[in-house]
């Protein structure tokens, strides 16, 4: 029996949703209401495809088109601070592995020959979930693919084994905190931290000259939108007054250091402290790793090393027309 592909709709979010439910490779993004924000924040035009083989859901992918100029670009995802998106496989874990890579193969192909035939667009860029690590469909269909990087802690070995692991200064700022002797305070639920925490994080940017794509607004409604448990927020207080924090998503197994990151202060290293919070509350709710959400910058790669993490790949599969042959027409596009 073939893949048959469906462009689902809003009227079947509860169904998209109850798919990547059941899929732990999946990310907070996945769910329909989060790819409507991104959608709506972008101003694109949202396509959520599923392939079934007879009624059983094998595979779903979410898809946001733009056009800028005379050019059609679709993505997954669309930026925003989001790094990955892509497809996700189901209800392949007890198929054999030529059943598997079969129906894999075949899923996407069905997906990509959608996107040329409905959309023909001069440029496609898709970023695949760490988990997802087979992308010979994609090069099979002239793409290009790259691998990127983040950095993942695992978090079942003990508490004591876990902070042995860490690098000596963490190491020392940790203990301080536990023993009560730093004066930083850490609250998990505190949502009024967002603001603090985004507007920190922008302030840190046009400091670097850079960009930032989030607003306040924009993280509230997510939180607003994804189930109960997806995000938490940690603000961080240093002698009695706010300076920062961390605002974490949770998929399966895997709970995300997403946004944030408490500016050290004084001779303790908050920001360890922040991360040592986040990991033995994230152990206690019952989570097997914590995604510190990219390993691509030497010089947060510095810091992220402290914690003795597993560099993971994720990819980056990448197909353009002849007309935007160039890297840097694209990059100026995207930005219009």
């Amino acid at each position: 029996m073939s893949i048959e592909l469906t462009s689902l709709t809003a009227t079947d979010a509860e169904d998209w949703n109850s798919y990547v439910d059941r899929a732990p490779n999946a990310s907070p993004f996945h769910y329909y209401e989060a790819l409507e924000l991104l959608a709506r924040e972008t101003d694109a035009t949202l396509y959520t495809l599923a392939g079934f083989k007879g009624q059983e859901p094998v595979g779903i992918l979410p898809l946001f088109e733009r056009t800028v100029g005379p050019f059609r670009f679709v993505v997954s995802p669309p930026e925003l601070e989001v790094y990955s998106l892509g497809p996700v496989v189901l209800n392949a874990t007890q198929l054999t592995q030529r059943k598997r890579e079969r129906r894999h193969r075949r899923f996407v192909e069905r997906a990509l020959d959608w996107i040329d035939t409905t959309l023909s667009p001069a440029y496609i860029d898709i970023r695949t979930v760490a988990e997802y690590d087979d992308l010979r469909p994609f090069i099979w269909k002239d793409f290009d693919v790259t691998p990127s990087y983040t950095y993942h802690v695992a978090l079942t070995p003990t508490e004591d084994a876990l902070l042995g692991s860490f690098s000596r200064d963490a190491r020392k700022s940790i203990r301080a905190f536990s023993s009560g002797s730093a004066a930083v305070s850490i609250e998990a639920g505190d949502r009024s931290a967002i603001a603090t925490i985004i507007e920190g994080v922008a302030d840190r940017h046009r400091q670097q000259g850079k960009t930032y794509a989030l607003s306040v607004d924009f993280v509230e409604r997510l939180a607003d939108r994804l189930p109960d448990t997806a995000m938490t927020v940690y603000g961080v207080r240093a002698d009695g007054r706010p300076v920062g924090g961390m605002i974490t998503l949770a998929h399966g197994e895997t709970i995300y250091r997403w946004q944030g990151g408490a500016k050290p202060d004084g001779p303790l290293e908050s920001n360890a402290i922040l991360d040592w919070e986040i990991m033995t509350d994230a152990k206690a709710r019952g989570f097997e790793r914590y995604d510190l959400v990219g390993a691509n910058l030497p010089r947060l790669c510095r810091y992220k090393a402290k914690f003795d993490p597993t560099p993971t790949e994720y990819y980056v599969a990448r197909r353009r027309s002849s007309a935007l042959s160039a890297a840097s027409s694209i990059k100026r596009l995207l930005s219009v």
